[in-house]
Parts: C-alpha cells; sequence; structure tokens
C-alpha cells in the first residue's frame, strides 16, 4: 500500500520542480463532481502555468468550481468546454474546440451507478456504457494525436481496474436489452475498459504514452443518494433503493476515504514516476499495481483486446453515419 503521506509528499515534490509541474496541458472530463472534481482541484493546485480543458454540460453551473480552482493557481487557464460527454458527437465536437499544441495528461472518470434500467442516448447508446467507456475511449482515441506530442504523456480512467469479469463475447456493448442488468453493464464496462486500453497501450505508435486503469475504493461522494427510481416502478424497486441508499451511506462512512484523498491519489497516479510507458497499469484503491487477474489474463491470451477494439470502432462509425444519415 502506498501509504497516503507518502502520496502527498510526492504530489508536492512534483509542484516545488516547476520545471516538471509549469507549462503543461491537460484534459479532464468526469470532473464537476465527485471524485473528478476534487482530483481537479488537487491538480490546479500542482501544476502553474499550466492550461486545464474540463468538459461538462453547464458553465453556468461550473461558475463557482470555476472561482474556486482560479483562486488556486492564478498562473493557469482553466477552459471550460459544454458538452454532453455521452454522446460522441459531442465528443468529437468538444474535442475541435481543443486549441492545444499537445496534451500532457487527459483524466476521465464520467459515469453514473446503473441501477435504474437500461436507458438511451439520442445515438442509441445505454447511456451507462456511453459515460463508462465509449465516450472515454473515443476522447483518447480523438486525442491521440495531441498526446503523442507530449514528451510524457498520461491517461488516466478512473474506473474498476482489477476487478474484471466475464463477459458476453456475442453481445460486447449489451446491445441486446434482454442480457442488461446492473452487475453486468458494470462487468462489461470495467473489462471492456482495460482490454481496450491494453490494447492501446500495446501499440508502437504509443510507445510514450502511459496508460492507467484506476480502481478508487469507496469514496465518500454523494453518487449514491442522487439514485432515484422511475415513477414506473414499483413499491418494492422504490423500497429496495432506498436500503441501498442507506446501506451504502452506512459503508461510505465508516470505510469511505474522502474525495480530497481520493483525489490527491489520482494526481499521484498522473504525476509520480512510479508508471511507466509499454503496458497498461491497472491501479487499485491503494495506488499499487496490481497484475491482470485470471479472467482478464485469458482475455488477453486468446485476443480478446483486438476484438473488443474493432467492435468499439465499429459502434463508433455506425453512430456517427447514422448521426449524418
Amino acid at each position: 500500500m502506498v501509504k497516503l503521506l507518502s502520496v502527498k509528499q510526492s504530489n508536492a515534490a512534483f509542484a516545488a520542480d516547476q520545471s516538471k509541474s509549469s507549462g503543461l496541458t491537460c484534459v479532464f472530463a468526469g470532473a464537476t463532481s465527485g471524485i473528478g472534481a476534487s482530483t481537479l482541484e488537487v491538480m490546479v493546485s500542482t501544476l502553474h502555468n499550466s492550461t486545464f480543458y474540463i468538459l461538462g454540460r453547464s458553465a453556468k453551473k461550473f461558475e463557482a468550481q470555476r472561482q474556486n480552482l482560479e483562486a488556486l493557481s492564478p498562473s493557469s487557464q482553466l477552459k471550460f468546454i459544454e458538452c454532453n460527454v455521452a454522446l460522441i458527437s459531442d465528443v468529437d465536437a468538444a474535442c475541435k474546440q481543443i486549441s492545444a499544441e499537445r496534451i500532457d495528461f487527459l483524466y476521465m472518470s464520467q459515469g453514473l451507478v446503473p441501477l435504474n434500467g437500461a436507458e438511451y442516448t439520442s445515438e442509441g447508446l445505454e447511456i451507462c456504457f456511453a459515460l463508462s467507456y465509449y465516450s472515454r475511449i473515443r476522447l483518447l482515441t480523438n486525442l491521440l494525436p495531441l498526446l503523442r506530442k507530449s514528451p510524457k504523456p498520461r491517461v488516466l480512467s478512473v474506473l474498476n481496474a482489477g476487478k474484471e469479469k466475464a463477459i458476453l463475447k456475442d453481445d460486447l456493448g449489451l446491445e441486446d436489452e434482454t442480457n442488461w442488468s446492473s452487475m453486468v453493464v458494470v462487468n462489461h464496462t470495467t473489462t471492456n475498459m482495460s482490454l481496450a486500453l491494453d490494447f492501446l497501450s500495446e501499440d508502437t505508435s504509443n510507445k510514450s504514452l502511459i496508460v492507467m486503469h484506476a480502481f478508487p475504493g469507496l469514496v465518500r461522494t454523494n453518487i449514491f443518494s442522487k439514485l432515484t427510481a422511475p415513477e414506473s416502478s414499483s413499491i418494492f424497486w422504490w423500497f429496495a433503493l432506498a436500503c441501498i441508499r442507506n446501506i451504502v451511506a452506512v459503508l461510505m462512512a465508516v470505510q469511505g476515504i474522502s474525495p480530497q484523498d481520493s483525489g490527491a491519489r489520482q494526481v499521484y497516479h498522473l504525476t509520480s514516476d512510479t508508471f511507466t510507458p509499454g503496458s497498461l497499469h491497472l491501479i487499485d484503491e491503494s495506488s499499487e499495481e496490481v497484475a491482470p487477474n485470471v479472467v482478464l489474463q485469458g482475455y488477453r491470451d486468446e485476443g480478446m483486446a483486438k476484438k473488443v477494439w474493432d467492435f468499439t470502432m465499429q459502434v463508433f462509425d455506425r453512430v456517427l453515419n447514422r448521426a449524418s444519415a
């Protein structure tokens, strides 16, 4: 376990060395609340004379957060890009607004808890899948040319690393709604994410890219308290959801860490010299790298990473062709 004190000391040392911590460009998605907001706050406090592109739904709602961040680092620039990151077309439009010469850090933690049943975006993608997987891979692939221009580019996807489970090989995107359930969509987005990032990190064109998939553990955010049952739900589901919220609240109070501490760990992952290019790094809640579990290693051995990658590119083509039709 990497102790929190060591994490904070590493972050402070990076901040103090302005040859490393100045003039950098960062892109953040999923940073207007929860772990992402705390990570952004720590990163803004750590860097100097840097530029931050923040993707989110509402610049107006971000304004208070912006003022706080500007006070932490007056020398840095914050550029908010309004978009719905659940939509592939919006991700594409947002990327076109990034006018940087290079990108040094890409952070992604957008998502929601899939307990309300399958819901679909206007592009026909299931929204949990779109946020936790498709939008992240699309953002990463779009920004690869700029990441490759950085001397030490880093990509961090905060999701569920090390928790990979078996997936339905004949329905990788859970396009058959009868296959959808809360646990199945979590398993698919988690395993697909690790496999897609694994494929990307092995590409020799990305030899300088440091690719990380992290599991944050239990963090005291309000993501579960926001859950509501659809109006058509049965009384049983309303009761069950209330129980889930209460149980999670107790677990968070007893075992959870603060968003600020989790944010410090994510910044450590992005800035420390612990992780190197050449392969995917799976990182647990204590900032330790973990080996692929039996399921992930089995999929690696049978070449599933390329199959997942190819399937994902086909989904992007289908979605965008549909939008232009």
